[in-house]
């Protein structure tokens, strides 16, 4: 019964979370311009074309009503169809999810192994010179904006040394309907820039976490229990240390994680990279309403789903949660 509130409970977050990024994103979308001016040739059009125009795509309508019509149409499973590309805005979405996914993917992966592992080296290491290195060097990291990061890794990685290609996505290979660049070895020399303009503050953000917590566990009775019962430092740090841990990083790798796929606006645009944030920006650009929301709804799902996997993982790690359960 505990279980079965604790789920409803998290069900019922997750749908007015839902309701609320709906409204706030309909009525944001919704103030700003007219679409019908990206639509119709403006040069061209006569009055009449922009009213039937107008009231060809429901814009005539008041707020309140167009918003039920929305929601009418999400009941259905539909967004509407974009007014610039003339697809199911949904399905525009879905095409472009495959080139977020590998990114952030990848990303997020190279952040958690290595944000990990210099945590917990530097952790262990309290006050030594690697241990100073790792706290300058993550915080510089953290300090940058991602916009100038990506810039310098152009110049640098594309443009002085010619390594890797400084935009686009490359050759891709079809699996299971989608376009996947990791496949193919031109495809992964234009996953190795963005992916680390991505991956680099997310090193440091883990690492500071990790760091954080190895030295507060090495302080603890327990470890020094280990260390006299003469367990090697080795033994001590992968069996007791990092699981101890795992906790914060397992939270901060699911939310990093959500925000990659849903926010890696600044890195998808400077690399020109075809993924749901530049579909995002450009589709705010045109006015492209449909697109907008499709894309909204999307993010709002991703991270209802990744806190959700996020609290099973917890019950996972650490025998507590699974008792109060």
């Amino acid at each position: 019964m505990a279980l079965f509130k604790v789920i409803s409970g998290r069900l019922y977050q997750a749908f007015l979370l839902l309701v609320v990024m709906s409204l706030i994103g309909f009525v944001g979308i919704h103030s700003v311009g007219n679409p019908v001016y990206n639509i119709v040739n403006i040069e061209t059009a006569t009055p009449d074309d922009i009213r039937r125009a107008t009231e060809l795509l429901g814009l005539d309508q008041p707020l309140w009503r167009q918003y039920l019509v929305f929601v009418q149409n999400l009941a259905t499973g539909s967004f509407g169809t974009s007014y610039i590309y003339h697809l199911p805005a949904f399905e525009l979405v879905l095409s472009k999810l495959s080139a977020t996914i590998e990114l952030a993917a990848f990303a997020i992966l190279i952040a958690a192994a290595a944000g990990t592992g210099l945590g917990l080296l530097a952790g262990t290491r309290p006050g030594t010179l690697v241990d100073r290195m790792v706290v300058i060097v993550t915080v510089y990291a953290l300090s940058v904006p991602s916009f100038w990061l990506s810039m310098m890794l152009v110049l640098f990685g594309a443009v002085m040394t010619g390594w890797f290609p400084s935009g686009g996505r490359g050759s891709t290979v079809d699996l299971f309907g989608w376009e996947w660049s990791f496949l193919t070895a031109d495809g992964l020399k234009h996953l190795v820039l963005p992916v680390l303009a991505l991956a680099i503050p997310n090193i440091a953000l883990i690492a500071r976490l990790a760091r954080a917590g190895t030295v507060e566990v090495q302080r603890a009775d327990f470890v020094r229990f280990c260390l006299a019962k003469g367990l090697s430092d080795r033994h001590i740090l992968f069996r007791h240390t990092l699981p101890n841990i795992s906790l914060p990083i397992v939270t901060i790798v699911g939310l990093q994680f959500g925000g990659m796929l849903a926010f890696a606006v600044v890195v998808e645009s400077i690399f020109a990279w075809p993924g749901v944030g530049k579909l995002l920006i450009d589709s705010i650009q045109l006015l492209d309403r449909p697109v907008v929301m499709a894309t909204l709804t999307f993010v709002a799902i991703t991270f209802v789903a990744l806190n959700a996997i996020v609290d099973l993982l917890y019950a996972v790690l650490d025998p507590r949660v699974r008792i109060s359960a």
